[in-house]
């Protein structure tokens, strides 16, 4: 008989919009119904929060803390498909984890194959293509005319005079770069100069991943680094509404000797 793991955790990767968050959370929710004794957890390896070191402190909290050394987590990643350049970055977040709990306080952390290699998917997977051969035609799903160019909007360039790109790479994920978004959407929507500048765009890694959370002002081509909920919005009101770049949190270029 196999040997049951002690709590779950589903780490998938983020998206732009809620869709990525909202599956996953039904695959975790579907976990939780087969297994209800079990406690479960999603974490996102980017573009989304929690991250992982986040998820694994709820996952404990829920464990009896008398017995977490004597306990076993599984991280199941459900990221599609499989990157082991990725997989092993994440396995030496949860390294990091580890190192950070005492002795007593730290469980066995597992991770299980990708998703892509498990031996039950080309069953599961023609048993879907069989229903599939059911379904209507694309061609029936075109809708109303124009639906090519439909919305319009999205033919048109805003105007902006700024773009601000802010990494959401898996690093600077594991680092509260999900956690900061929303504190940085909100300056801006709260500010009308911020607001009529900006544009907030979300990149994959931007690869000096040791300086992040990070962040590119473009078009003067600054990039700002080592950013927390406190430091991030007076760097961004200082370079755009003051004129002037922090030289504390510039990664690039390098701030002169006179900063």
């Amino acid at each position: 008989m196999l040997e049951k793991p002690d709590a779950l955790l589903l780490l998938g990767r983020g998206g732009l919009g809620s869709a990525a968050k909202n599956e996953l959370q039904s695959l975790l929710q579907a976990c939780q119904q087969a297994d209800p004794g079990m406690p479960m957890q999603l974490a996102f390896a980017d573009r989304n929060q929690p991250a992982l070191p986040e998820a694994l402190d709820r996952l404990c909290a829920a464990l009896p803390a008398a017995d977490l050394a004597q306990r076993t987590l599984v991280i199941q990643p459900v990221m599609v498909p499989d990157e082991p350049a990725l997989r092993r970055w994440l396995q030496k977040v949860a390294m990091r984890w580890l190192s950070e709990q005492a002795d007593h306080a730290r469980p066995k952390l597992v991770f299980a194959q990708p998703l892509l290699q498990l031996d039950g998917l080309v069953p599961a997977l023609l048993k879907n293509l069989a229903q599939a051969a059911t379904l209507p035609d694309v061609a029936a799903e075109e809708g109303e005319e124009g639906w090519q160019t439909d919305p319009v909007a999205w033919s048109s360039v805003p105007a902006h005079q700024r773009h601000v790109l802010w990494c959401m790479g898996p690093r600077c994920v594991a680092k509260g770069a999900a956690a900061l978004w929303p504190r940085l959407s909100q300056a801006v929507q709260a500010s009308p100069p911020l607001k009529q500048q900006l544009m907030l765009l979300q990149t994959s890694c931007q690869y000096p991943c040791n300086q992040g959370p990070l962040m590119i002002i473009y078009p003067e081509g600054v990039w700002y680094g080592m950013l927390d909920a406190d430091s991030l919005v007076p760097v961004l009101k200082s370079h755009i509404e003051g004129g002037e770049a922090c030289a504390a949190h510039r990664v690039h270029p390098p701030p002169a000797a006179s900063d």
